[in-house]
Order: structure tokens, then sequence, then C-alpha cells
């Protein structure tokens, strides 16, 4: 998830950059911008989730910087970090679309608890209604509620897959989990899934003697144990037979699985397919940040 950082002092800047990097819910990558002026630059080329804006800047004030953002329309959630405490000052800033005014000085922890419900939101955003959940013609994808099915009795009943809007690929789907399933006479690959590195916790949970603490390690390092791919490729193995070839009716068969750690080709373009030949889906359980798990069938 990306996060803007918008403030004229260099020192806030650093400051808040450090307590985003402390967020432990789920990663944040991060940008700052000394000027509103460079913030709407920054806006139109990056697409950030959320910015967090100072209010005193030189140029454009913070306030006016969500006003912009307001009249743009534009899908994103909008926190200040400002010295301003006047009631009346920071009610413009929630009329004008602020989801919060955080005063300075601040705790860490007290900007994570204002982060958490809007990143919650932009997670829940992504889900769209599970009617678009089937199968596409030829295509050996699952149903949503099957697979669903599935994967609870492998890790946990009170495991959800709802379907989320297409992904497209951008930094966060690095690292991530490669699994081609093929049909199991033919030898030829049908479907491959992408896991990202939330996803990857998720399956993960498969392991009991896998730690919350060791997810969380995961997910800021971008690297994963063997236990934890041991895990995922366990998940999907047992996933397979939900995989049905509509010509043969045969069930497929997990052929590898393999940790990406970097971008490549073939990568782009797998996520770049169209919406007739491919799943996206989210999976969530407990109280671990929202992973994404994307099919492609060929």
């Amino acid at each position: 998830m990306k996060v803007l950082i918008v403030d004229d002092s260099k020192a806030t800047l650093e400051i808040v950059r450090r307590a985003l990097e402390k967020y432990s819910y789920r990663r944040l990558y991060i940008k700052k911008a000394s000027t509103a002026v460079d913030a709407l630059a920054v806006i139109g080329s990056w697409h950030p989730n959320i910015v967090l804006t100072d209010w005193h800047m030189p140029d454009l004030s913070g306030l006016m910087l969500v006003q912009e953002i307001d009249k743009r329309d534009l899908d994103i959630k909008i926190g200040m970090i400002t010295t301003v405490d006047d009631e009346e000052e920071i009610g413009k800033a929630e009329k004008a679309g602020a989801s919060f005014v955080l005063s300075k000085p601040f705790e860490d922890n007290d900007l994570h608890k204002k982060l958490k419900p809007l990143v919650r939101g932009i997670e829940d955003s992504e889900i769209v209604p599970s009617t678009n959940a089937g199968p596409k013609d030829d295509w050996a994808l699952p149903r949503l509620p099957q697979l669903e099915k599935n994967i609870q009795r492998a890790i946990n009943p009170n495991l959800r897959l709802n379907t989320i809007k297409r992904q497209k690929f951008d930094e966060s789907k690095l690292p991530c989990l490669m699994a081609v399933f093929e049909d199991s006479v033919l030898k030829k690959p049908k479907v491959v899934a992408l896991l990202d590195v939330y996803a990857i916790c998720t399956f993960s949970k498969r392991n009991n003697s896998i730690t919350d603490e060791q997810l969380h390690d995961a997910v800021h390092s971008n690297a994963v144990t063997k236990e934890m791919i041991d895990a995922c490729q366990d998940v999907l193995d047992k996933s397979a037979i939900t995989f049905v070839d509509k010509h043969t009716r045969r069930s497929l068969k997990l052929k590898n699985v393999s940790f990406i750690p970097e971008n490549f080709d073939k990568l782009e373009v797998m996520y770049s397919k169209e919406e007739d030949k491919r799943l996206d889906f989210a999976c969530q359980i407990d109280m671990l940040a929202q992973g994404k798990v994307t099919l492609v069938a060929f």
C-alpha cells in the first residue's frame, strides 16, 4: 500500500517516514514531497492510496491540497499531521475530506491507530460482489465458494475468500509465490497462481509452528522461509481438485511452486491478462492483512 508524506520540514518528513516503517499490519511503500505542488505531481504519476499532509506550507496549504484532491475526485484517503488544534479549523479539514487530523508531536502508535481504519477501508473497497466469482468459459478456473471451502479445510474454517478488482502489477506484488497447475495427462500448464506476500502468510497458517513474528518478518523483509513455502505448496496441492478443465473434465495437478523475489517480463504479462482469463481474489484470516491472489488461465 502506497503512502505519500507531504511536509515542508525535512525533520518531520523523516519522523513520519520512520513511524510508517514500524507499522506492523501491512508494509507501506513511502514517498515524500516537500510542497503541495510537488505532492500533486507525485499523486498524478505514482497514485498513492494514502496522503499524509502538514497544514502550513509555503505554496499551497495542506487544507488546499485536501480540497484539490477532493475536487479531482481521486480515490485517495487523506490524513493531516499538524500543529493546528483549533476545533473550527479541524472541522474545515474534515469537511474538505480529511479522514483524521493528528496533532504534533505524536507517538508512533497514535499514527498507527489513525492509519488502521484507512488501510482496512482500502482493503475492503477492492472487494467486488461474489456474483463475479464463477469460472470463466473454457478456462480451468475454480468457483470461488468451492475453492474457499477447500482452503478452509486445509487451513482454518474462519478463512474467507472474496473476489477483488483486477490487480495490476506494481511494487507491492513482489516478492510473490508462483504456482503452476497442469493437465495431469497432457502435462500442459493450464493455470498459474500468483500469491503476494500477505497471501503467502495466510496460506502459511497451514503450519501451526510458524509464528506471527515470522509472518511479520516475512512482510517487512520481503523474504519467506522454506517452511512457509512448503505450507503454501501443501495448501495449493490440496486445492488443485477445484481446478477443472472444462473440456476433459479432469482436475488439474500442482506442477511446481517457485518463490519470485524480483520482476521478470512474463510476470507483468500475466498481471495484464484479460478479465475472461483470470480470477483475482483476496484471502484473509484472523488479524492478518488481506492477501491477494491472481489466477491466470492458459
